[in-house]
């Protein structure tokens, strides 16, 4: 009915479910009452459009089920369907509908544009879901991703100009094909900055968190912060900030972070004591240290380079890989807990890990040539594919379909 897959589907479904309700009542009353076949389709078919549509709540929970392609092409249909699929409300249930299906986006290596992949969960296969090259950016250097919320990727482009370093920053969304770059911040001068992505229980609320330097005084590194707001938009100093975050291993910017729990989380740093820096949605930094690593252990038992702070089932996590095994810490009340020592089956100085993220109970490592998934609960690895070309500087992070737009409004004009 309406040229576009999974449609025709929605329709029989609807009037399926939207006869049986009607009936349900005189159904029970009769006991079941047998019908022919033709009795029943003359009986759904004497539904008018005006039934449909007056179940609204029905009308767009059946509609959330859909894909985002599929959600597009019903804006064609008429102006009661349009509006009906474009306001918060129901880009809150679509975006909950989605989180059933969970995925993860890859970007598998840095190119001119940025080529994006879904991997399903249990099938795993790269599958093209999108590229994003959006006009204006800086051609001269590549897009990378940094962060995923909510259906929309965080991406960073990088600027350099002598002694000031700083970088576009793009939201974009790869189902709508949507992108917003960000206004441009404060020049950052000597370092580049860091930047860290934190999204409210609202939806369309979130924020970006760039920490810049503005120069050097007599201790070094002045070091600020400033925050753009889906809300205003337009970025707000809020002062300094105590440390600057560090390069992750093989990670080509400061910008590796996590969010959880309300709060961005930075490595600053891995000497003993290690530090950790964060925020909260508040604005409100703060620092905290690494788990303790005796002195007297071997050189490669301690904390190593290849250290990466995870979301792991909702708590903050330490993985922490050595030679040929891993630690995994959990933040709980205050303190941190060792959790997990396993065996590493790739870290044979032959397979280097290049990504590192987690999803839920699950934990994915991105080597040279393919990937490994870590399921925590069970405690066993898995092998996976990889793309049909080597791995060049990998992000992935898990990912799900949704309709918001990129600049967090409430209403979804798409295209």
């Amino acid at each position: 009915l309406l040229g576009s897959d999974g449609c025709l589907v929605f329709v029989s479904s609807f009037f399926w479910s939207l006869s049986d309700g009607y009936q349900g009542q005189q159904e029970t009353n009769k006991k079941k009452m047998v019908e022919t076949r033709a009795q029943h389709r003359r009986r759904v078919t004497s539904l008018t459009w005006d039934d449909v549509e007056s179940k609204q709540d029905v009308f767009r929970d059946i509609l959330s089920r859909l894909s985002v392609r599929s959600i597009r092409s019903v804006k064609t249909v008429n102006r009661y369907w349009r509006d009906s699929v474009r306001d918060k409300h129901f880009a809150t249930i679509q975006l909950a509908q989605s989180r059933k299906k969970p995925s993860y986006i890859a970007c598998p290596r840095v190119n001119n544009a940025m080529e994006l992949y879904l991997l399903k969960p249990g099938e795993f296969d790269f599958r093209h879901h999108a590229t994003v090259d959006p006009p204006g950016r800086n051609a001269e250097h590549h897009m990378l991703m940094i962060a995923s919320f909510n259906g929309l990727v965080c991406c960073i482009n990088q600027l350099s100009d002598e002694n000031e370093e700083d970088y576009q920053i793009w939201i974009c969304n790869p189902a709508t094909e949507q992108t917003l770059l960000l206004p441009q911040g404060r020049p950052s001068f000597w370092t580049e900055p860091s930047i860290g992505v934190a999204y409210g229980p609202d939806m369309s609320e979130y924020k970006i968190f760039r920490i810049v330097s503005d120069g050097e005084n007599g201790a070094g590194l002045h070091i600020e912060c400033e925050v753009y707001s889906s809300s205003t938009g337009a970025w707000r100093i809020i002062g300094a900030v105590p440390h600057l975050p560090m390069y992750v291993f093989l990670i080509p910017h400061r910008s590796s972070h996590v969010f959880v729990g309300g709060k961005i989380y930075w490595l600053v740093s891995l000497e003993d004591p290690g530090i950790i820096l964060y925020v909260d949605m508040e604005e409100r930094f703060g620092v905290m240290e690494l788990p303790y690593y005796s002195p007297d252990l071997r050189y490669e038992d301690r904390i190593t380079d290849c250290t990466y702070l995870i979301n792991l089932g909702g708590s903050l996590s330490l993985v922490v890989l050595h030679v040929d095994y891993f630690d995994i810490w959990e933040w709980k009340e205050a303190s941190w807990v060792p959790v997990i020592e396993d065996y590493l089956p790739f870290m044979n100085f032959s397979e280097i890990v290049l990504f590192l993220t987690s999803s839920e109970k699950e934990i994915l490592c991105v080597t040279e040539w393919q990937w490994w998934t870590y399921h925590v609960n069970t405690r066993k690895w898995e092998e996976r594919g990889g793309p049909p070309t080597q791995f060049t500087n990998p992000a992935m992070f898990p990912f799900t379909e949704s309709l918001l737009p990129c600049n967090g409004g409430v209403r979804l004009e798409g295209r």
